[in-house]
């Protein structure tokens, strides 16, 4: 049986950044989860989730930017609450359109 996964989505647009924005302007909560990007290639995000049950786990979800502006997803590794996930771009994305958090129930 698919277990449904919960998305909490934080975009980059959203929070007033025109293309590579420093971690702390991203960082924002998406319920009991936080997220933030890095500043500089290699494009990242991360996600910390402190209020979740053990038996909770989640993940970074990145939406990584082309030059051509082509976008592809990338996600970071399941992780339980209280520990980061950290989803990296490829070396050739030039910028980060999105970071999400995707909670498992």
């Amino acid at each position: 049986m698919k277990r449904a996964l919960a998305v909490l989505s934080v975009t980059a647009a959203a929070l007033g950044a025109a293309g590579a924005v420093a971690p702390t302007a991203v960082a924002a909560s998406a319920g009991p989860c936080k997220t933030w990007v890095s500043a500089t290639s290699p494009y990242a995000g991360s996600a910390s989730c402190g209020n979740l049950t053990t038996s909770d786990g989640f993940r970074a979800r990145v939406v990584c930017v082309a030059p051509q502006g082509a976008t592809w997803t990338v996600y970071g590794p399941w992780k339980k609450g209280g520990q980061t996930s950290t989803a990296t771009c490829p070396d050739r994305a030039i910028d980060i359109k999105s970071i999400s958090v995707q909670v498992s129930p």
